[in-house]
């Protein structure tokens, strides 16, 4: 009950409880206080006091008006006591001296306030009881210290500074509260301004400490948080800003910059429509895009993807590479992602062993930027550019790992130093000489099997035999007298080595273009034959395709600008025409030639689809092995390290699995992006689920 007295009226009590009777409340009151012989406060002054906690009287007070009294020097004569019984301490006085009348105005029950929690019949004013008080302090104490799952001991819980603090302050509350021989066993308020006082904290934190609790033992799931960086709103809670912002962004694409959004915010328009007064700074730009979640880092390397959904690549990919790889895969053996060897009908034949090969450049200077140092570390000298590089070239495959010999003495690796004036660079006639070199090894060692070679379309693997038919660069007409037309190749000695002009610059030399085939198989010579008037020059363009009965496209143009015909045109120009006949498109590449003249098969990659091909990953994994070694310039270290790094790796880290299901991706008719998301989604696995295309779907990955 709130009541006061005044000289005038001295038998007259005013009592603010005017809603029955109520042995508790939660609320605040608000007094009319006009304060006499005071010159500048002549109109009444409003003051508002608030309880927080429920109390069964919420405060009395007797002003002294007696002559008596008003001579007595007692403090509490002129003031009311405010009792907090939360705590079961004083929460304050209010001092009515000098003060001639006071009016209770109005009093606010909580269920009046939208945002209170509405609270009745005095649940807030009982403790609780032990058992639940000790229940939750069990909880509390595994939030603090959480157990490990296995074994003895506990785990960082992993809370910040702030949290750990709040959550030992509720632990140490309800140990005085249940622990029998505390002083406050059983005492609510007691206990919580005990534990506060062991905190050296004072009674707003008993106060705090009691309401912790108590949300607490209500909800289990009641977490702490930090509230470091939320004292102030930022604009982003107006949902319409952050919208704005967001469709500014996805305009812009990816050039994000926080000075564009600066500028953004800054128009006449968006500040009128949102209210904005004051000019958005650089600064608060960047939080506003972390909080809509972009990061100012470095982009993240994805599949490689130009030119990864190109007409031709794909048609190559699912008409070629694929059905092929599809009926070697039927007779190749699978293992699981715990390594186990996986069983099942397979059809008759040799087994199926498939070797993927690539060539990798390792540098001196490649190591890893990162590492432990002191903070008072001085700065040193770091070496420049990336240092002797070492090219290493190799097979691998899901069954043996890198191609050697049992016994590991014989190996088809290659390893060079590249450069102008070290071992050269890797040629077409290195790449036979590797792929020689492992026939040997598979026919000696590995006879029972049947050995399929898998390269990706590097211009040295795919080098054609000189002289090989080619529409490029084929003059329509037949060359004026004294001229011809030939293919120029590099120069060779009698011994088969290059021939070097002074300059250190190779050689060339013209020779003839070798015969085409009619539709029937008859050879079809490119150049006049003797007897003819004009006996060894080329024929031209043209008159090839007369010969062939392509009367009206031989009077074509000769090739469209840069041979860049539009598709899916193929008898736009001459040399397109000429391009797509059968015996013009299907040339086999003296790789090809020299695997099938040993009887070995030899498959290409669809172009930029490194995936496909898990010597990459192999490379990546010998490299990050690589980049932990002591730094040092010298090649014969270079080697020692990169050798090391390359057997480090295991057949239990081989990343088979991992190109297969993207090639089994793109037989389902996956693009890359979706075949990438599936890689990642699917661990340990070979073939995709028959839930594959609901997931993506649900995952709206297109």
């Amino acid at each position: 009950m709130v009541s006061g007295q005044n000289p005038h009226f001295r038998d007259q009590t005013v009592s603010a409880i005017d809603r029955g009777p109520i042995d508790m409340f939660l609320g605040s009151f608000q007094c009319q206080i006009p304060v006499p012989h005071t010159a500048d406060l002549m109109a009444p002054r409003y003051q508002s006091f608030q309880i927080e906690k429920p109390v069964s009287e919420f405060f009395t007070g007797t002003y002294p008006w007696d002559e008596k009294d008003q001579d007595a020097d007692k403090e509490e004569a002129h003031s009311l006591d405010v009792e907090d019984e939360e705590i079961g301490e004083d929460a304050g006085k209010i001092d009515l001296r000098a003060i001639g009348k006071f009016e209770i105005t109005h009093i606010l029950f909580h269920e009046d306030l939208p945002e209170m929690k509405e609270i009745r019949d005095g649940k807030q004013c009982q403790a609780p009881t032990l058992d639940q008080a000790r229940a939750a302090l069990k909880d509390l104490k595994e939030i603090l210290d959480p157990p490990r799952k296995t074994g003895a001991g506990h785990k960082d819980p992993g809370l910040d500074l702030f949290v750990r603090k709040k959550v030992q302050g509720m632990v140490s509350m309800l140990n005085f509260y249940t622990i029998p021989h505390s002083h406050t066993y059983g005492k609510w308020g007691a206990s919580a301004l005990q534990a506060t006082v062991s905190m050296g904290r004072g009674r707003y934190c008993a106060r705090q400490l009691t309401a912790l609790v108590r949300k607490f033992l209500d909800d289990r799931t009641f977490l702490l948080v930090n509230p470091y960086g939320d004292w102030n709103q930022s604009m982003l809670i107006d949902e319409d800003l952050s919208l704005d912002i967001n469709l500014y962004l996805q305009e812009i694409g990816k050039d994000v910059l926080a000075k564009k959004v600066v500028s953004f915010l800054a128009r006449e328009e968006v500040k009128q429509k949102h209210g904005i007064t004051k000019v958005i700074s650089e600064r608060t730009v960047r939080r506003y895009l972390n909080a809509l979640g972009y990061r100012f880092r470095t982009a993240k390397k994805g599949q490689y993807a130009d030119g990864h959904e190109r007409e031709d690549v794909v048609y190559y990919q699912d008409h070629t590479f694929l059905p092929q790889w599809k009926v070697l895969e039927a007779r190749m053996e699978n293992w699981s992602k715990e390594n186990e060897k996986e069983h099942g009908p397979r059809p008759d034949g040799k087994t199926v062993i498939s070797w993927f090969n690539d060539e990798c450049i390792f540098y001196a200077n490649d190591r890893t930027p990162r590492g432990w140092y002191h903070k008072d570390s001085p700065a040193k000298p770091y070496t420049k550019g990336e240092g002797v590089s070492l090219m290493i070239g190799e097979f691998v495959s899901a069954k043996f790992g890198w191609l050697q010999s049992p016994d590991g003495k014989q190996s088809a690796r290659i390893i060079m130093k590249p450069g102008k004036n070290r071992d050269g660079y890797m040629t077409a006639d290195d790449i036979v000489n590797q792929a020689n070199c492992a026939m040997d090894i598979l026919t000696e060692w590995y006879p029972e099997y049947e050995h399929v070679f898998i390269y990706d379309n590097a211009p040295t693997h795919l080098k054609r035999p000189d002289g090989s038919l080619s529409a490029r660069r084929m003059p329509k007409n037949i060359p004026k007298e004294g001229h011809n037309w030939g293919v120029e190749v590099t120069k060779r000695d009698n011994t088969g080595n290059l021939v070097h002009l002074p300059d250190r610059t190779t050689a060339k030399e013209k020779i003839k273009m070798g015969n085409a085939c009619f539709a029937d198989g008859t050879p079809q010579a490119l150049y006049f034959p003797e007897g003819h008037p004009r006996a060894g020059v080329f024929k031209g363009m043209a008159y090839i395709l007369e010969e062939r009965g392509l009367v009206k496209e031989s009077k074509l143009r000769v090739e469209c600008k840069n041979f860049k015909c539009a598709p899916p045109a193929i008898d736009c120009c001459c040399c397109q025409v000429l391009y797509n006949q059968p015996d013009f498109t299907h040339i086999p590449t003296i790789l090809e030639n020299t695997c099938n003249a040993r009887g070995f098969r030899l498959i290409y990659l669809p172009k930029f689809h490194c995936e496909l091909n898990f010597i990459e990953q192999c490379w990546g994994y010998a490299k990050r092995i690589y980049r932990l070694n002591p730094p040092s310039s010298k090649e014969e270290v270079l080697e020692k390290y990169a050798l090391a790094a390359l057997d480090s790796i295991s057949l239990a880290q081989i990343f088979s699995n991992r190109s297969q299901k993207f090639m089994d991706a793109y037989v389902k008719g996956l693009n890359g992006r979706q075949a990438a998301w599936a890689a990642r989604k699917y661990k340990g696995h070979q073939v995709l689920p028959d839930s594959l295309m609901d997931d993506l779907e649900k995952a709206k990955i297109t």
